[in-house]
């Protein structure tokens, strides 16, 4: 009976596929286009999957880099290929999705650095900076919330610090050529010019807002301002916030120098966490002979960032990569506000004392937590004030800085002398030896 009953049902089967040829065909067809689709899926994610062997499937790092501001950026990103994967297929309709991790990453952090550029650029004409620029109208000037946060962040640095930071600043960058005038500098500029420009300089004639709509607003029709002291720290921040805002919870992205840093990256080796680790360089006066022959520059201290949960920010202002000389003089790109002059003239036929070559602002979650825009606005601030002067500000502030004295342009280890406050102390900067040995004795405790 049980056999009578299966071969009933068999016919019964038979009958139906023979009296049912078009569903049959609908199956072929369904079958086709899955193949067709998982054929096409395998290739768009074959890049991500395949093609990089030598990647486990779990958190990696990704390394990309570009240009931008007429400088460069390079970013570290920890993530899983299955989140970038999800990332590239939600882009937005008129973005293409992409073969590669890293192309991805670095479309998306290019993105907000040029968006940032094409605003706050003073050698773009057509940004909104450029425009309340060459404005002589002293009611309020329409801007983009980007540039209009930029240039508050940048008051209340200016406040704070008496006029030492100041994005008003632009006539006198321009003055001694730091600025869109490239036009050759013969000889310095008189103090009958300087007290002439110095009438359109204060951050006391600027205002920003931010409602009822962002603007800005200038006392004098002649007022300009320069936002490069605080733009690329800003960048680094919006570039975090647009990582987070994808869930990237773990990066590194530094734009000129200027560092924000959240989470912690993996070790290739073990796969297992690491904290980022950060360097302050020594100020190494970058002569002509020592780039041509490709000298590398020495690392004073190391800061190691352990917090997983919390951004953290490093930002430097020195006088020993962007100079300009004239005849045997050399002086710094920083100017002071208050003087309208830079901050460090060099004379090498004059006996002098150990000079100022750089300050470095850091930012962690376990002291005053600041951005990377204000970071970057005090570590220029600090380097105008000077150790003396910066350091009592520091100390009432709370903010952890660094002055690196040096006694020759070489700035090698054993010449340099430091000053640092309190709250720096407190971040514990280590040699690299310390970091080494710590690193070593880390496998041992585990």
């Amino acid at each position: 009976m049980a056999s009578n009953n299966k071969q009933l049902k068999n016919a019964q089967a038979t009958t139906a596929n023979e009296e049912q040829p078009q569903q049959n065909n609908s199956l072929v067809g369904s079958i086709f286009r899955y193949a067709l689709v998982a054929a096409l899926g395998f290739y768009l994610l074959k890049p991500y999957f395949f093609d990089k062997p030598k990647l486990e499937m779990g958190r990696q790092n990704f390394a990309v880099h570009g240009e931008t501001m007429g400088t460069t950026w390079n970013a570290i990103i920890c993530a899983t290929p299955s989140q970038l994967v999800e990332i590239n297929s939600n882009s937005s309709n008129d973005e293409e999705t992409v073969d590669s991790c890293e192309i991805l990453l670095s479309r998306l952090i290019q993105k907000e650095l040029d968006k940032i550029d094409s605003l706050a650029s003073t050698y773009k004409p057509d940004s909104d900076v450029s425009k309340f620029n060459r404005s002589e109208s002293t009611d309020w000037f329409d801007v983009a919330p980007e540039v209009a946060e930029i240039v508050t962040i940048a008051q209340k640095v200016a406040k704070e610090t008496n006029g030492a930071f100041d994005v008003t600043v632009a006539p006198l960058v321009n003055l001694y050529r730091f600025g869109p005038n490239k036009s050759p500098l013969t000889e310095l500029p008189s103090e009958e010019k300087i007290t002439a420009i110095l009438q359109e300089v204060g951050y006391d004639k600027l205002e920003a807002r931010m409602e009822p709509k962002p603007g800005l607003k200038k006392t004098n029709a002649n007022l300009t301002v320069d936002l490069s002291g605080v733009a690329k720290g800003f960048a680094a921040d919006k570039v975090g916030k647009a990582l987070e805002d994808l869930g990237l919870n773990s990066y590194m992205i530094e734009v000129g120098g200027e560092i924000r840093l959240k989470g912690q990256k993996i070790d290739p080796e073990t796969l297992k966490n690491k904290p980022w680790t950060l360097a302050i360089q020594t100020p190494e006066v970058a002569s002509p002979d020592r780039l041509a022959s490709q000298h590398a520059p020495q690392m004073y201290r190391f800061l190691r960032f352990d917090s997983e949960e919390e951004s953290g920010a490093l930002a430097t202002s020195g006088d020993y990569h962007n100079y300009l000389q004239v005849g045997e003089i050399r002086f710094s790109h920083i100017i002071d506000p208050r003087s309208g002059k830079p901050t460090e003239f060099f004379d090498p036929n004059a006996k002098t004392d150990k000079r100022l070559g750089s300050v470095s602002i850091v930012s962690t979650s376990c002291d005053k937590t600041i951005s990377c825009a204000e970071a970057d606005a005090y570590a220029t601030a600090f380097f105008v004030l000077g150790a003396e002067e910066g350091l009592a500000l520091a100390e009432k502030l709370h903010i952890p800085v660094l002055f690196l004295f040096r006694e020759d342009d070489s700035a090698n280890l054993a010449g340099l002398t430091e000053v640092a406050s309190s709250a720096f102390t407190q971040v514990g900067s280590k040699t690299l030896d310390e970091i080494q040995n710590e690193e070593e004795e880390e496998p041992q405790k585990e």
